[in-house]
């Protein structure tokens, strides 16, 4: 089972046309009208001047045709499709054929799949018509009977049978003329031909297309391979002065995100947000988490974060999520009793930092050095798994002196109390030999009230370095 998105004046929904009279204009003749311009007479196919004289003193928006965008904005909707069915194509002009047939189960029935479907089209303000066949084409065609979008099913020939062979002018205007000059003027007109006689006279891809509606082919369509980014827009129509009414469409973008990453079993750490007013005016930021994500939830909490110190500096019109980053699935870990280990630290940090900025939040982390007071780092970067570790075996202070101490100064006596015995060690530690020479045998010490010190004796000087406390 196939169903069919037809977009009748896809030229202005795909650019987001203006809800006052529109029309798109193609080397002087008007190709796609909205229904504020249809009232005014203009129509598909007139020249320009013609136009004009029709819209006399009112305002009409006359908006050049843009093929990039239009091809751009139906490759996100046939990704948008992919969350229905694994087959998302375009075909026969500016439609969106999704092969449902084996989706009914996981969505319940396809009363079920187009309610959803249909739910989910209103936030993109397009203009279109519904169709079900058992073909691609017959959806297609199916789509021509429905009524205010009233779906129609064309689960039969009959159905189809009476629609003119002019509905497939646009696809095969040479075949259809000769066969409207033969006497032929409906589709069932021409499947009731003999196979040899049509083969003579018409083209080899317009009989294909009559057997796949007279289910004697099946059409054959390879699955969809999803883009390796997501990108989507919601248009709210009206313009936007508060941050706080942007709520309905990064709810949307967010769930069209997540269904996109759970179907694509991937996951991320960074989203750009960017918001677009009707004026050029640009406004864009990204939110960035220590941990990737595949659901919403902890990107609704960080949005909402960084919209209370957003300040639009003129109305918007729309919101765009762009989402590059996408890493692999993996399955969060959980602890006995099903908590996910580590959440509550990391999305502290994540709320810390979109609120103060990136720099305000640092973390400590190793590197690749044997000197301890070099081992470690703070950064403002994420930590990542591919950061240097060097393998240490014997015991680390986590508090460590810099610079390291004398124990015969006064310094050392804000911690050491009396005397203190050497309990373990020496580990020796030695590097830069090709700059300035370090030699240190470090021991665990303790003092007289049994607190634990690291402390070091330098080989080339022969003092006595305090350079850590344990806890």
């Amino acid at each position: 089972m196939w169903l069919c998105v037809r977009f009748p004046q896809w030229e202005l929904d795909s650019i987001g046309a203006p809800p006052t009279a529109a029309a798109i204009v193609d080397k002087q003749i008007i190709i796609c009208v909205n229904q504020e311009a249809r009232t005014l007479g203009i129509r598909a196919g007139q020249n320009l001047g013609h136009a004009l004289q029709l819209a006399n003193d009112k305002q009409v928006s006359w908006l050049d045709r843009d093929p990039a965008q239009e091809h751009k904005a139906l490759n996100n909707l046939i990704a948008w499709g992919y969350r229905y069915t694994s087959t998302s194509y375009s075909d026969f002009g500016s439609n969106l054929l999704l092969r449902i047939g084996p989706s009914l189960k996981l969505f319940k029935g396809v009363n079920a799949l187009l309610h959803t479907l249909q739910c989910d089209l209103k936030h993109y303000s397009h203009h279109y018509h519904l169709g079900i066949g058992h073909s691609p084409i017959g959806s297609w065609l199916a789509s021509f009977l429905d009524s205010d979008n009233a779906l129609l099913e064309a689960s039969d020939k009959d159905k189809l049978g009476h629609l003119s062979l002019r509905a497939l002018s646009n696809l095969y205007p040479k075949d259809i003329d000769a066969l409207r000059k033969s006497g032929l003027v409906t589709l069932s007109d021409a499947w009731n031909q003999h196979r040899a006689e049509l083969r003579k006279r018409c083209s080899k891809h317009f009989v294909e297309h009559l057997e796949h509606l007279c289910l004697e082919r099946e059409a054959y369509v390879p699955d969809y391979q999803p883009p390796k980014y997501f990108l989507d827009r919601f248009r709210f129509g009206y313009d936007l002065n508060d941050t706080q009414e942007l709520w309905p469409g990064i709810e949307h973008l967010l769930n069209g995100l997540s269904a996109f990453l759970r179907h694509t079993q991937h996951r991320t750490a960074s989203l750009t947000w960017h918001l677009e007013g009707i004026h050029r005016y640009r406004e864009q930021f990204t939110l960035r988490s220590s941990q990737a994500h595949s659901h919403i939830t902890p990107w609704l909490g960080l949005m909402a974060i960084r919209l209370e110190s957003l300040q639009l500096k003129e109305p918007i019109d729309s919101v765009m999520l762009e989402c590059r980053e996408l890493l692999p699935l993996e399955a969060d870990a959980i602890d006995l009793f099903g908590s996910t280990k580590g959440a509550p630290k990391q999305a502290l940090s994540d709320r810390l930092r979109t609120r103060l900025g990136h720099q305000a939040v640092q973390h400590i982390r190793r590197r690749d050095e044997h000197i301890p007071e070099y081992a470690h780092q703070f950064t403002c970067e994420l930590p990542t798994a591919t950061a240097p570790q060097t393998e240490v075996r014997a015991p680390r202070p986590l508090w460590l002196l810099n610079p390291p101490v004398n124990t015969q100064s006064k310094q050392a006596n804000q911690w050491v109390h009396g005397d203190i015995t050497l309990m373990l060690g020496p580990e020796r530690i030695e590097d830069y030999w090709w700059e300035s020479s370090q030699c240190r045998d470090y021991y665990i010490a303790i003092d007289e009230e049994h607190y634990r010190f690291w402390v070091f004796r330098d080989r080339r000087s022969q003092q006595w370095y305090l350079h850590g406390i344990f806890e």
